[in-house]
């Protein structure tokens, strides 16, 4: 995972684990959530975009939490701010944005939706929806 494509499934993937770990962790039930999810993305995303993806997305979603915080870690508040548009680059389309938030909600609520993950879901949901 060097680089992502915008759109790609690698992409959603990495916005619902962002959304997920707002509260600091990755719960087993958040995982469980995700992986269960994982079959509609591939769907929705084949749906879309008319191809499919012959990765494993138990492997995929494995190799972007490992990388995660290569590509999101945050020191303070300004370089919150740097990454968190990173999203803005790598979910350019409408649907695909619709399919990130929607998955990122049911695998960050698996454990209950913690304040933080609830305030970044509302603050990506009001910025692609206005």
């Amino acid at each position: 995972m060097n680089k992502m494509k915008p759109n790609s499934i690698e992409s959603v993937i990495l916005f619902i684990l962002y959304i997920c770990m707002q509260d600091g962790k990755f719960s087993k039930e958040e995982s469980e959530e995700l992986i269960a999810t994982a079959p509609l993305i591939q769907k929705m995303y084949f749906d879309f975009f008319g191809e499919y993806i012959p990765q494993d997305l138990n492997f995929l979603i494995a190799s972007v939490y490992k990388n995660l915080n290569s590509h999101l870690s945050i020191t303070n508040q300004e370089e919150v701010l740097s990454k968190n548009m990173i999203f803005s680059k790598l979910l350019t389309d409408h649907t695909v944005r619709d399919i990130a938030l929607l998955a990122a909600r049911n695998a960050a609520g698996a454990d209950g939706l913690h304040k933080n993950e609830k305030k970044m879901y509302e603050f990506w949901y009001q910025k692609w929806n206005a």
